[in-house]
């Protein structure tokens, strides 16, 4: 009798056994099919069940990990991939991107190249995981990394609609300065989605630094016309304006227009004190001029482009006060010692006239020195 119930016993549990599995098989079933139809989060509950039935199950854990992901729970999905791990995952390259892409969610992005790394190793053809690291170090800011990988994605990926990738290969290729390349890139991105913003300032930079003007112009108007609170196509119009048709009147027009939307533009306060200095208009040119220097002390263009204001508007001690900083810290500055030079001339001080003289005989300036002697008394 007692061998008889062990034996009901055993085979009782081993039914139980057998169960177990079948309900965390069809835990697992459900959960693919809810996956499939983009719940993710019924998706994700019926993995969660698959996997408390049967702890080792490795594929219900690389699916949890999977829809943590796309529900944005990152450390929940480092959890379970970790778990997948150990419970000797079919596929560690497949484990290794999710936990990647896991890693970038809470940007630990040295991490994240990392399993990248490990994922492209184990499959050299693994188109994501080269897109992800791409934008690993697109997110780092090494844009120079993550420029190969985007186009290794292009590579082995045919069939590509993700707008915000062909921006940011485009925004990678603009900072290697591959202009025609961004441009192609970046028509992609709009092509995809008409209504970016981003995008369109991109590839007006990009025309902009091809010496494209009419093309940069039309994209930066098209940006305009987006978001008329975003400065980077107001102040990017300027910029084609100033440096390259050399139309200073519109380039004020723009640069005031991008400094309303801004405060914080150096560049674009520098370009336009140069270009009231190019009119002759230097009292218009010491308010933005001073506010470069005041965003970035060490900005020695704007602080002679300041200096020189000043000194056509006859105040020599403002404009040595610009001079003398950019002296002290570069001992080659030819300008600022020949403004200076003038400057100590005006104030009838021989002295500092002279030595702005032999200053710049010692960095071998002919002109800017026998342009100054003919002042000595």
């Amino acid at each position: 009798m007692k061998k008889n119930f062990a034996t009901l016993a055993i085979a009782g549990l081993t039914f139980f056994n057998s169960l177990a599995q079948t309900t965390a098989k069809e835990w697992y079933d459900k959960g693919i099919a809810l996956k499939k139809s983009k719940s993710y989060k019924e998706a994700t509950n019926a993995f969660k069940k698959a996997a408390a039935l049967q702890t080792s199950y490795a594929d219900a854990l690389y699916q949890l990990g999977w829809c943590y992901n796309e529900e944005k729970m990152y450390n929940e999905a480092i959890d379970v991939l970790n778990k997948e791990e150990k419970a000797g995952s079919a596929d560690k390259a497949r484990n290794s991107f999710e936990m990647g892409y896991a890693l970038n969610g809470i940007k630990k992005y040295d991490d994240a190249i990392l399993k990248f790394n490990m994922a492209i190793d184990l499959d050299t053809r693994y188109a994501l995981a080269y897109k992800e690291r791409g934008n690993s170090y697109y997110w780092n800011k090494d844009y120079k990394n993550a420029l190969p990988d985007y186009t290794k994605y292009t590579e082995l990926e045919t069939t590509i609609t993700d707008e915000l990738f062909y921006y940011r290969k485009g925004w990678c290729e603009n900072d290697q300065e591959e202009y025609n390349k961004a441009v192609e890139s970046l028509k992609k991105c709009v092509a995809l989605d008409k209504e970016y913003t981003d995008a369109f300032s991109e590839l007006g930079y990009a025309y902009y630094k091809l010496n494209l003007n009419d093309d940069a112009l039309y994209n930066y108007q098209i940006a305009m016309s987006l978001d008329k609170t975003d400065y980077h196509p107001v102040i990017g119009t300027a910029d084609v304006y100033y440096d390259n048709l050399k139309n200073y009147d519109s380039a004020i027009v723009y640069y005031k227009e991008g400094l309303l939307l801004t405060r914080t533009n150096k560049k674009a306060y520098y370009k336009l004190g140069w270009c009231y200095n190019d009119k002759n208009n230097f009292t218009e040119a010491v308010d933005p001029l001073k506010q470069a220097v005041l965003l970035d002390a060490e900005y020695d263009a704007a602080r002679t482009e300041l200096g020189y204001a000043y000194y056509k508007l006859d105040k020599y001690d403002d404009a040595l006060a610009q001079f003398r900083p950019i002296m002290a810290h570069d001992a080659k500055d030819e300008l600022s010692r020949y403004y200076a030079g003038f400057c100590y001339y005006l104030k009838n001080d021989q002295e500092g006239l002279k030595k702005m003289i032999d200053e710049l005989k010692e960095l071998n300036s002919t002109k800017y020195m026998e342009t100054l002697t003919k002042y000595i008394k």
